[in-house]
């Protein structure tokens, strides 16, 4: 029996809670006709802003929320729709019973659609807006924007100091090139587009020295397999001798291996 009565229990909560619902876009809708005599569509159109949207932040809370901006603007939507509901049956009742005077209450119930329905639609925006993603794009793309704008800031700022030097080049060419143009300065015949008296400096690559080239070397030479050679003698030494063995002349220091000698590398 008791299981019975706690399945029964569920059904007769969720018609309760269907019915208060209904109570509440009922008078809801009774509201909105006193703001909207003449338009259905209208009135169908307040109970979104309402009692849907209530139901709707509410359900965006819960499911589909991901940040704490999200679940900020949903949870200020619920609220805004909720209290704009409770005002709007509350409206209704004070004006259909008569017992008070309406007043000013038309009045601020068109207000208060107007104030709803603004906030709606600016929490629906911030909450899509806050969404990981989104929220991702939007930073990373401003941080974007101010690394490119402090590059244009940096390169205008050069360029404005090199003005001078920069406009000096652009004018011997512009120059250079009218005067060949109208034959008052010979262009070189291998290569018009330049001045024949134009010189150029070449620089000579350097000569790297072979440091096992015997020839090019009087101290002791030094082999990476047969050792030191004694120039003094030509005793062939162990490649970590200080001294020739035969005659003690100092042989030197073992040199690195080649591959580790920048000096040597082309």
């Amino acid at each position: 029996m008791k299981k019975v009565l706690q399945t029964a229990s569920k059904y007769i909560f969720a018609v309760f809670g269907i019915a208060v619902l209904a109570l509440l876009m009922s008078l809801t809708y009774s509201a909105l006709a006193r703001i909207f005599p003449d338009s259905l569509i209208n009135r169908m159109w307040g109970l979104v802003m309402f009692d849907i949207a209530a139901m709707c932040w509410a359900l965006a809370f819960v499911f589909t929320s991901e940040s704490t901006g999200q679940y900020a603007s949903s949870a200020i939507g619920f609220i805004v729709a909720f209290i704009g509901t409770l005002g709007m049956v509350a409206a209704e009742v004070i004006l259909s019973s008569g017992q008070i005077e309406a007043g000013d209450i038309g009045q601020w119930m068109t207000y208060g659609f107007i104030i709803v329905t603004a906030l709606h639609a600016a929490l629906l925006y911030a909450h899509e807006a806050t969404a990981p993603d989104i929220h991702e794009k939007i930073n990373v793309g401003i941080a974007r924007g101010e690394i490119v704008t402090t590059a244009i800031k940096q390169a205008t700022n050069e360029l404005d100091q090199e003005k001078a030097s920069l406009a000096v080049t652009i004018h011997r060419d512009i120059v250079s090139q009218v005067k060949r143009d109208l034959g008052l300065e010979e262009a070189d015949p291998n290569m018009p587009f330049l001045p024949k008296d134009r010189t150029y400096q070449q620089t000579a690559m350097p000569i790297l020295k072979n440091p096992y080239d015997q020839e090019q070397s009087k101290e002791p030479t030094y082999h990476p397999i047969g050792g030191w050679t004694c120039l003094g003698c030509g005793n062939s030494n162990p490649q970590h001798a200080a001294k020739c063995e035969k005659c003690g002349k100092e042989l030197g220091e073992t040199p690195r291996p080649f591959q580790d000698r920048p000096e040597y590398m082309a």
